[in-house]
């Protein structure tokens, strides 16, 4: 039974913030920039990958840690990312949307690497796959809430609304979060870690970003473009992913624990690999729907890159080496929104989730080489 302290349950809600903000965002964006805004896919990729750009930042946020402590410099990164999603309630133009787009995520990818450092920091003892876990299912509880308020009130509140509540609520969570201790103020670690020993969280991370990138970019947006699915269809297949999400995230993490992470890595890329050919090849719109919700399924096993540099990296590398493995993800991410959405134009959509399918088994291959026994990391 896990007790949180306190400096855990003020984390969680900010987690739960960002959870209600992404489950808001992907109930409602890609029918928001198809049906209100009409862009194509070559438009999307130029907004996904200026959207990505940020990611390149990480190595940086973690640098001024040294004289913002983490809780501060996370409780503002939110404040952000809630400006910028409710800004998007203010947006008629292509142009728009992409600025707004960016703003929030400066935000998100200031928080994204301070989240799992924190994390690891707060949760006590050494299974800390259940403790990533717990919060991936706050989040996901969040997210369920914020697609049930869309379900129900998209039609009374419509884009706008739902934007500025999803906008204020993660703003609410950083200014709760900025309350949490700031004991890792002193914590004297390198700005940039770079090491050799870590190729394989580095390239995996990579690989992590071109498939991902690819799902996130261009799975919904296919449904609603090239199927015309509706959004109140598109809000109930994401709140019945992010129920299955709910039950099975402790599982995973206490998997991890127990099996390890390469098994679990290796399991959750082959069901991947035949998702992603799945969405190639198949053009029943109701078989896309069962893809889509077992891909974010088996992205959980993405909890296992975490908790495989836990048991690789001293307490020193953790914080800036997750930073790093962002930055390596991001490289990846801006580039392929870009290739992709030429690609679709010129060759169809189906050539993506086939080149997604290519990166899933270069992934699966290089898993093999993680070692199952904790490294002596000091």
């Amino acid at each position: 039974m896990l007790t949180w302290g306190r400096n855990f349950r003020l984390l969680a809600c900010a987690v739960f913030g960002t959870g209600v903000f992404f489950g808001i965002q992907t109930a409602l964006f890609y029918n928001f920039i198809v049906d209100r805004i009409g862009i194509d896919s070559v438009e999307l990729g130029y907004m996904e990958s200026l959207r990505e750009v940020p990611g390149f930042l990480n190595a940086f946020f973690t640098a001024i840690t040294i004289y913002f402590a983490p809780p501060i410099l996370s409780g503002f990164a939110l404040i952000v990312m809630g400006f910028g999603l409710a800004a998007y309630s203010q947006a008629n133009v292509f142009l728009e949307v992409l600025i707004y787009s960016f703003v929030w995520s400066i935000g998100f990818h200031a928080w994204l690497p301070l989240r799992g450092a924190m994390t690891l920091a707060y949760s006590e003892g050494d299974e800390k796959g259940k403790w990533l876990g717990q919060l991936r299912s706050v989040e996901s509880f969040a997210t369920l809430g914020a697609i049930l308020l869309c379900l129900l009130a998209v039609n009374a509140l419509e884009f706008e609304g739902l934007f500025q509540i999803g906008g204020g609520v993660v703003a609410v969570g950083g200014v709760i979060l900025m309350f949490a201790s700031r004991q890792l103020q002193a914590e004297r670690e390198p700005r940039l870690v770079l090491r050799k020993r870590y190729w394989l969280y580095y390239l995996l991370s990579f690989l992590q970003g071109c498939r991902r990138q690819i799902f996130i970019t261009f799975a919904i947006f296919a449904l609603v473009k090239v199927y015309g699915t509706d959004r109140n269809l598109i809000i109930k297949l994401v709140l019945i992913n992010q129920v299955v999400v709910l039950v099975v995230a402790p599982i995973a993490g206490q998997l991890i624990d127990k099996l390890g992470e390469r098994k679990m890595l290796s399991a959750s890329y082959i069901g991947l690999f035949f998702v992603f050919i799945g969405y190639a090849v198949l053009h029943n719109a109701n078989h896309l729907y069962i893809l889509y919700c077992i891909d974010n399924f088996l992205f959980i096993g993405g909890i296992a890159l975490t908790t495989y540099l836990n048991k690789i990296a001293p307490k020193s590398d953790l914080k800036p080496t997750l930073a790093m493995g962002v930055t390596m993800n991001h490289v990846a991410a801006v580039a392929v929104p870009l290739i992709g959405g030429l690609a679709w134009k010129h060759f169809g959509y189906q050539v993506i989730f086939i080149s997604g399918a290519v990166f899933v088994l270069i992934s699966l291959i290089a898993t093999q080489w993680i070692k199952t026994g904790r490294s002596s990391a000091s």
